[in-house]
């Protein structure tokens, strides 16, 4: 079942269903497509919802309490109001023999409850609980959550991609609060920390609805968290697309997390086909210098699993250490960072410059300039933030965008 909305050839040749947890609605006025998009009576879903309405016939604008929102919405415009502030339609409402419709996503939005399309059935399903599995155990949500926090990047990344500002989000690990590429669209966001050790005061602080941390930063508090507002965890911190669809099911974000998805999956496939034959199946090499003067070669993390997905493999020796992370001390081990292609990650994790001068120690020394990747040119100093630290989405779209350059695909 995908969260998508229908186009009108989809769903002409059936009657559309409303469902309300399973039970289904009944409409004086059928839910319809309209300009190849689904209709649905607003205000006898909100009712069914346990909101009450008002209609003004003479203004045409309906307004809807129910709990602590208030929802404002007029025939004809695509603006319309909820707790005060201003949101936009996709469509403006329409009226049909007495009944205001509006698009079927906006119930979703407006009303707090989570709607999934089945285009087969032609059904649209509300659920006014959504129970979620993550990676320790289950957490049930009773309203689509509005005050998220979010304790790991990956999911302030993920966040932003689904148009959801969290109230409370750890800071960046350079460029704090937040990365650049974010920082405009999370204006008023509270910073809790490191994710390494969120404040957890300050989360309580925030009131929040959901939390969302990630198994590898936070089974350790994780009680602690759930004690706070309802927690959900990730398994992997680098799993960016499990990581996307987990917080697209909890923000009721299917149809952007989706296309994202289809286009991203677009793209693997046409760089693919773009990759000359020789390097179709390279030995690529992702490194790093650290602030103790070691460098570590990594099989495994977000850049890892991007460079998988696009069929690239693991160099020989790194794969014979049989170990994720390598990690060498000494020139003498630098083979071990050798590839077809290195791409090196160095963190400036204080912008002193110092993890810098450790860099040019190793790449200026005559042991490193005999590794193939360097003698063939095929040494890249990469964005730190898009193919390491973030792990986002967005993330993941620069550093794909990145290699279609460093593999001369453009």
């Amino acid at each position: 079942m995908l969260t998508v909305f229908p186009m009108a050839a989809m769903a002409a040749s059936k009657s559309i269903q409303v469902t309300v947890n399973g039970k289904a609605l009944k409409f004086d006025v059928a839910p319809q497509v309209i300009s190849g998009r689904t209709f649905v009576p607003y205000l006898t879903i909100a009712e069914s919802l346990g909101g009450t309405v008002k209609y003004d016939e003479k203004t045409k604008k309906a307004t809807i309490n129910k709990g602590n929102s208030k929802v404002e919405v007029t025939v004809g415009s695509k603006q319309a109001k909820i707790n005060g502030s201003s949101v936009s339609l996709e469509a403006a409402p329409v009226s049909v023999k007495g009944a205001v419709m509006v698009p079927l996503r906006f119930v979703g939005e407006s009303l707090g409850v989570w709607v999934n399309w089945n285009s087969q059935q032609s059904t649209a399903a509300l659920l006014t609980k959504k129970t979620v599995s993550h990676a320790l155990g289950s957490t049930t949500l009773n309203t689509v959550p509005k005050r998220a926090v979010v304790l790991f990047n990956g999911a302030v990344d993920i966040s932003v991609l689904l148009g959801v500002k969290p109230v409370g989000a750890v800071e960046s690990y350079v460029q704090q609060p937040f990365y650049d590429y974010l920082r405009s669209d999370l204006i008023g966001t509270k910073t809790l920390g490191d994710e390494t050790q969120p404040n957890l005061e300050a989360i309580v602080k925030l009131k929040p609805d959901v939390i969302i941390a990630t198994k590898d930063r936070h089974e350790k508090i994780y009680d602690q968290l759930s004690k706070i507002a309802p927690t959900i965890v990730t398994k992997d911190l680098a799993d960016w697309q499990d990581n996307l669809n987990i917080a697209a099911s909890i923000f009721n974000k299917e149809d952007k997390a989706n296309q994202f998805l289809t286009e991203w999956k677009a793209q693997i496939a046409d760089f693919k086909s773009k990759l000359s034959a020789k390097d179709r199946g390279a030995e690529v090499s992702v490194i790093r210098i650290n602030p103790n003067g070691s460098a570590r070669a990594y099989n495994t993390g977000f850049a890892y699993q991007i460079f998988q997905e696009l069929g690239f493999k693991v160099p020989k020796e790194q794969l014979a250490a049989k170990k994720e992370i390598i990690t060498i001390t000494s020139k003498e081990q630098v083979k071990l960072l050798d590839g077809d292609y290195i791409f090196d990650f160095t963190v400036d994790w204080d912008g002193d410059g110092a993890v810098l001068k450790l860099q040019k120690e190793w790449i200026d020394s005559p042991l490193w300039k005999n590794l193939d990747a360097v003698k063939n040119k095929k040494y890249y100093k990469v964005n730190a933030v898009t193919w390491n630290l973030s792990g986002g989405a967005i993330a993941a779209k620069r550093m794909l965008n990145d290699l279609y350059f460093y593999f001369d695909l453009e």
